[in-house]
Formats: structure tokens, sequence, C-alpha cells
């Protein structure tokens, strides 16, 4: 090959990097927000042994608005960009103590000892919250009704956290507080009481707790007038007493924000919603995701929203 040649195969190959380059970094995600064929919110996202990262939200009644929720579907990815939609896995209709539709809120999902327990917030007759519980040795279908927990009645929003140690750990709202306990061995049980969780400026509903290099996160929704924001607190104990941080996550064009923060392959990714497939802050919701970044002391950075894409764009 002559020096002219190489040279112009040199150009060629710069020309082609620099032309895919945009196509290549399109390609690390898809769109916000990723499920679009139905109204979705409050999502929790899990990785599990099979090395796909799930995702448990709520699912809005078309045309209902953001408080009436009803039916669970299960999500999950092997490359953040196809997502696969597992279909129904839990309905009012399935649920025994059941006060009717439209009371399926913001659900959580764990894994322990052989079985994937499914926890999801309902009113029963008394229109009084119960956590319901269901289990299945699947992660995205198969899921059978157990009862609702012990002790946690009158209670909305989930959220389990399982620490290093195996201890299990409950977090849930009543009155725009948060609240929390040791869940016994069974998972349907409380030891104790649940204890209100102090020092979370602003706090209004849909804690999430993780854990990153020895320090406990718990994210929650403010009461922002006009849009919620996400904010944090930190920790050196599960059950507090907590730092709070401030917000990591703008408000979103719905009124409500929920959601929850997971590692994947490296990287951190916060799962929220937003309205912008309905076109409302009052209207239905969609799930969406951005990575999360941290500080060397373990602080959050703000994360960025990707703009949304919507059908027809």
């Amino acid at each position: 090959m002559t020096r002219k040649s190489v040279k112009q195969t040199i150009l060629f190959l710069s020309a082609f990097i620099l032309s895919t380059a945009p196509a290549l970094q399109a390609q690390e995600r898809t769109s916000n927000p990723f499920v679009k064929h139905m109204f979705t919110a409050d999502p929790t996202a899990r990785v599990w042994e099979d090395g796909r990262l799930y995702v448990y939200p709520s699912t809005d009644i078309k045309g209902k608005g953001y408080r009436a929720m009803d039916g669970y579907h299960v999500f999950s990815t092997d490359d953040m960009i196809t997502w696969k939609d597992h279909g129904e896995i839990l309905h009012s209709r399935d649920v025994p103590w059941s006060g009717g539709p439209g009371a399926m809120w913001a659900p959580d999902c764990v894994y322990k000892d052989g079985l994937y327990y499914f926890y999801f917030p309902h009113h029963n007759v008394e229109k009084e919250w119960e956590i319901g519980v269901a289990t299945s040795k699947k992660p995205a279908s198969d899921f059978k009704v157990q009862g609702f927990v012990k002790g946690g009645n009158t209670f909305c929003d989930p959220n389990v956290f399982i620490d290093d140690d195996g201890q299990v750990y409950l977090y849930a709202v009543v009155g725009a507080k948060t609240y929390a306990a040791k869940l016994k061995d069974n998972m349907m049980e409380i030891e104790g009481e649940m204890v209100l969780q102090t020092e979370l400026k602003g706090h209004r509903e849909g804690p999430f707790v993780f854990k990153r290099n020895g320090i406990y996160y718990l994210i929650y929704p403010d009461s922002t007038p006009g849009g919620h924001q996400m904010n944090y607190a930190m920790s050196s104990s599960p059950l507090g007493p907590w730092e709070s941080k401030g917000v990591f996550l703008e408000k979103t064009s719905a009124l409500t924000t929920h959601g929850s923060v997971v590692e994947y392959k490296g990287q951190w990714y916060l799962f929220y919603h937003n309205a912008d497939l309905s076109g409302g802050r009052k209207a239905n919701r969609s799930i969406c995701f951005d990575k999360v970044t941290f500080n060397e002391d373990g602080t959050m950075n703000m994360v960025e929203q990707t703009p949304s894409v919507l059908p027809g764009e």
C-alpha cells in the first residue's frame, strides 16, 4: 500500500467514526419514557441473578389521572435499550381483601431464600391501606397473594431493603411521613413497632433505601408546589437518623415524583416518571431512567433528565 493510499484510508476511517459517533452514543440507552404503549409510574428497579434489570412500576388507568392505579406489569432489559413487557403479574381482582379497583399504588420486589416477594399497597373494604405480599419462584410471573404485612396496616408506598447481613427492613408512609422497622424472617410480620424516620426535610411520600460504599441512602419526593422534586438523605444506619442532603432530581412534567436507584453493570441509575406522554401535571405518567453520579464524599450530583421522545417524533 502506498503512502497516499494509507493516508486516504486513515481519512476515510476517521470520517466514518465521526459520522457514526452520534448513532453509537444514542445506542447507549433507549429514549425516555422507555415504556410508551401504556401508562406506568412509581418504578422500583432491581437486578437479579439472571443478569437482567427488572422494573416493577404501578399502572395508571388511562384517562383517570395520577391517582387511579390498577394492576402491575413487569419490564426487564439486559442492555438498557431493549425492554421486555412480561405482562400483568397482579390485579386488584386477585386480592382477597380488595376494597375495589383503582388503589394498587407504588410496589416493590425483593428476593430472599429462593422466593421473590412482591409488596404492594391496596385499600381494604374499609378503604384503609394494607401492604399486600405476593410471592413467586420467578421474577416476572406466577405471583400468588399470601396475605398482608401484620403490624403495617394503614401504611402505603412500601419499600423493602435487605442489608448485607441479611436483615430485612420495611419502609412505608402514613401522614406524609416515612416509618420503618425490621421484618421477621417470614417477610410478613413487623418486628417491634414502625419508627418515624427523622430529619427528612420536605418529605412527602415514596421512600426508597439503597446502600453504597457502606453509606445508606433514602430518596424521597418532597412537596414542592407545582411539581415535586426528588430529595435524598444519608445515614450510617438503615434506621437513621438521616442527614438530609437536598434535591437531586428537579421536578418533571408530572405533579408527583417517585422512584428508585440501582447499580447495573457498573453504572448507577435513577428510575422515575414524568407526564410527557399524556401532556399534563395531573395526567397519566410514564417511567424513565437516567444516570446517577456520586462525589468522593458519597453525596449525589443533580440528575440530568434525558428529553422525552414521543411517538411520531
